[in-house]
């Protein structure tokens, strides 16, 4: 794979920056979210396989069904999807390299004869058609809060009565003036910010209506919220495993992305690790369910 000479002192954007980078501190499943640590042996893979695993069961998934992932990444959600459980999946994704690397592991499994998988390199608001299942891990952090009623429209739109919609997102708990001016001097030019799109001053409440919480967005829509599972101490952990992997692979990071980039994410890595850690900043899951009349 041929990459690109990184510009002296510039940050790079995670569209970017080429898969290799991504693998030098992520697990081999390349999942790039909050994990889940069950046990003090874990392996940050072993981790996010247990997040995936706990995502999933929540979806009430069935053989046959179809699942959206929107934001798939790498693919492990919706991979793991189609092991377990015997669905089709479809992912989407914007970036191109995550796009080629899904598309190529699907048509291995393929030629393999293993359930149907499909990956679309569109937004969300482009895909047309009806699904069983959606599961949205990270992806609310790349949007604007003001394209969250969009976005919950879209999912209870296109799934059916009894339809789950598992989300997964960063949120700021009992965030006020306060709480922001604490957060907002760690966040820089969100494009880099590893796990965490928007600007702190940004992030929603899980709950509330000034400013309007993700609890609320989905209720909105008609949606019912079933449960919300509380994950922001894992992030304190998963982020930590980031950073310690980055650092062991300065060196080639640097090649590949540069100086200014390689700091930024350490930076951030070790910046979010802190908000996680004194509770200013959470990671949850939200299973919003679609009651049928």
């Amino acid at each position: 794979m041929t990459v690109d000479t990184p510009v002296l002192g510039e940050v790079r954007s995670r569209d970017e920056l080429p898969d290799e980078f991504f693998a030098l501190f992520l697990d081999p499943t390349r999942t790039y979210s909050c994990a889940l640590w069950t046990r003090p042996d874990d392996t940050l893979e072993r981790a996010q396989s247990a997040k995936i695993d706990l995502a999933l069961a929540k979806c009430d998934l069935q053989a046959g069904m179809t699942l959206l992932d929107v934001g798939c990444g790498w693919g492990s959600t919706m991979l793991r999807a189609m092991d377990t459980y015997g669905v089709n999946a479809i992912g989407l994704t914007g970036n191109r390299h995550q796009y080629r690397y899904v598309r190529d592991r699907l048509v291995d499994r393929l030629i393999r004869g293993r359930p149907y998988g499909g990956v679309r390199r569109q937004d969300w608001e482009e895909f047309d058609r009806r699904v069983d299942r959606i599961v949205c891990i990270g992806t609310l952090e790349h949007l604007h809060p003001q394209r969250y009623a969009d976005f919950f429209d879209f999912a209870y739109r296109i799934l059916p009565d009894n339809g789950v919609l598992l989300v997964q997102t960063v949120v700021a708990p009992g965030r006020d003036p306060s709480d922001v001016h604490q957060t907002r001097s760690a966040s820089t030019d969100s494009v880099f910010t590893p796990g965490i799109i928007l600007p702190f001053d940004r992030v929603p409440p899980p709950t509330g209506r000034n400013p309007k919480g993700v609890t609320e967005y989905a209720e909105d829509a008609g949606f019912t919220i079933a449960g919300i599972r509380k994950l922001g101490p894992h992030y304190t952990t998963t982020l930590q495993n980031w950073a310690t992997a980055l650092r062991e692979h300065r060196d080639r990071a640097i090649e590949l992305a540069g100086r200014d980039t390689y700091n930024a994410y350490i930076s951030h890595m070790t910046g979010c690790a802190d908000h996680f850690r004194h509770g200013h900043l959470d990671v949850m899951q939200f299973t919003c369910i679609k009651i049928g009349l």
